[in-house]
């Protein structure tokens, strides 16, 4: 069995805030492959089928964020699954928005999503990263919480709407052809307007 994790938090609140894309690209992989809608597993919403030819859970933790890891550690060993068999969909503030980003372990970065599945699961796995980029330190000057519990502007829709198409894409082709083949086709820079 395979796992793929968006991150995020629950709630019509929450809805469409830049935390969220991870949900949110997740809710595009589903949709795209006509899984059943997700329904409640323990702490998550969860849904499962075939992607690529192998089994697959989608799980959406509804502990909030910074209680992502106790959510995914149920699912882990209930299906008892591998860590090399991991991918975790989530939001990145050092990718501008349209951006993608697949890669293998790493530091949470103060991401509070990723410091509780590193603390929970003791190991690494799969990352594909959606770029939200970094605030405007003239708007938001009290920290970053309340630019990533924001929603996106309507400027950033074309390329986060397209962002979250291809990470769909690019966690099919992590199931279906490896880590390094998703990397090759997905973490090229996007290029410039005009050329």
């Amino acid at each position: 069995m395979h796992l793929i994790v968006g991150l995020g938090n629950p709630g019509q609140k929450y809805l469409n805030t830049r935390h969220n894309a991870g949900f949110m690209a997740l809710e595009r992989l589903a949709g795209r492959r006509g899984f059943d809608p997700p329904a409640h597993f323990l702490s998550s919403l969860m849904t499962k089928g075939r992607l690529a030819g192998r089994p697959v859970v989608l799980v959406w933790p509804q502990t909030f964020m910074n209680l992502s890891g106790e959510a995914a550690r149920e699912v882990v060993s209930f299906y008892k699954i591998e860590a090399e068999d991991i991918l975790v969909m989530h939001d990145e503030m050092d990718l501008e928005p349209g951006r993608l980003k697949l890669a293998w372990g790493g530091s949470a970065a103060g991401h509070r999503g990723l410091s509780s599945l590193l603390a929970m699961l003791r190991c690494d796995f799969a990352r594909l990263k959606i770029g939200i980029g970094r605030p405007p330190r003239e708007i938001f000057t009290r920290g970053n919480a309340d630019y990533v519990l924001g929603p996106f502007v309507e400027s950033e829709w074309p390329l986060v709407d397209q962002a979250l198409n291809e990470a769909a894409l690019a966690a099919e082709m992590w199931l279906g052809e490896g880590l390094v083949v998703a990397q090759n086709h997905f973490n090229r820079r996007p290029p410039c307007a005009g050329q």
